[in-house]
């Protein structure tokens, strides 16, 4: 008997769960598994309570996609009810996914008598809701995924931004002219790789944060980024505040241009309308910004214009899904060699 595997996803991921399923079926066609779409039926009542009703999955391989959705919150706790349907109708396993993970920030007690909820919400689904298969998308601090029991398993999304890159080199681009940059120690920690991946030389914006905002203090340049093309590579960008600040000191010291790439492309300030600081980022020093889909953003990169490239993630989450289901190792995408944009088409 063959084995069904159906792709769930709650409101707002819908879109990218289509993309991944469409792909991982033709990742699937020639395995003894059948993949359909997961149906869910989303009920609100007049006290703001929610119930989440799922078609049959007995003795199926669930697959749940969730990602950062305005609301953040209710799409959370939809999330688990979602999981608590899926679990009262018995299947086979549950896989959850996270392109961008609810809360991915929030996961260290770093001053007193905080919330941290980037423990805890493993917690939850790991203690309630017996979730045991997760997968992050380039989660903002590796470590998160140790939250989880069992470790969750991590992709990264930078391969995506490197072949980005590579592509140019074949185009319009020269590599003598560029350079990476690193915007903190954090990224050059986790991304030291990329500039030996590119054939490239490394510069870093040297900055001190002197409280918990947002926007640090920067204190200068190291490096040459005279008359070049000043890569920034980063795991994400919230409110652009930073990475303006950092092309504006990039300019000033004689950069020729500056793309900005980054996984996440969050774009939201509590203090600008979605159009207002797509706007601002648009009339800003950065000449590009490159983002992946984790989070819904083709909408906001349409308001923004020419300046802002959207690199889809679902070959990336199909790709690490199905090994995922199939018991496959996923360190193969953890190579910036890897081909990480297969064809399917």
């Amino acid at each position: 008997m063959r084995t069904q595997v159906k792709v769930f996803a709650t409101t707002g991921s819908d879109h990218l769960a289509q993309q991944v399923e469409d792909r991982l079926r033709r990742h699937l066609a020639s395995t003894d598994l059948d993949l359909g779409r997961g149906e869910t039926i989303v009920r609100r009542f007049s006290n703001e309570n929610l119930e989440v009703q799922v078609d049959n999955v007995r003795d199926h391989i669930a697959v749940v996609i969730h990602s950062q959705v305005p609301p953040v919150n209710e799409h959370l706790i939809e999330l688990m009810a979602l999981l608590d349907a899926i679990n009262n109708a018995h299947p086979r396993t549950t896989f959850v996914a996270f392109p961008y993970m609810p809360y991915c920030r929030s996961d260290r007690k770093n001053r007193p008598r905080i919330s941290v909820m980037g423990q805890r919400l493993p917690e939850i689904l790991n203690r309630v809701l017996g979730v045991r298969r997760v997968l992050l998308v380039e989660p903002h601090d590796p470590h998160i995924k140790q939250y989880f029991v069992p470790t969750a398993d991590e992709v990264p999304g930078v391969p995506l931004l490197v072949e980005n890159i590579r592509a140019r080199f074949a185009t319009d681009w020269s590599p003598r002219d560029c350079v990476v940059i690193f915007a903190d120690t954090g990224a050059a920690r986790r991304f030291e790789e990329v500039p030996t991946a590119l054939g490239l030389e490394p510069a870093y914006i040297h900055k001190v944060r002197l409280d918990h905002s947002e926007s640090p203090t920067l204190k200068g340049v190291i490096g040459n980024v005279k008359g070049k093309r000043c890569l920034v590579v980063d795991d994400e960008i919230l409110t652009g505040n930073t990475v303006l600040k950092d092309a504006e000191l990039l300019k000033a010291e004689g950069a020729a241009s500056v793309h900005m790439f980054a996984v996440h492309g969050i774009f939201a300030d509590q203090r600008l309308s979605s159009a207002e600081l797509m706007l601002k980022l648009a009339d800003s020093a950065v000449d590009e910004f490159v983002v992946t889909d984790t989070v819904p953003v083709a909408e906001k990169a349409r308001v923004g214009g020419p300046k802002f490239t959207v690199v889809p993630i679902a070959p990336l989450l199909a790709d690490a899904t199905r090994r995922m289901i199939l018991g496959e190792s996923l360190s193969e995408l953890h190579r910036l060699q890897h081909p990480v944009l297969p064809s399917l088409d």
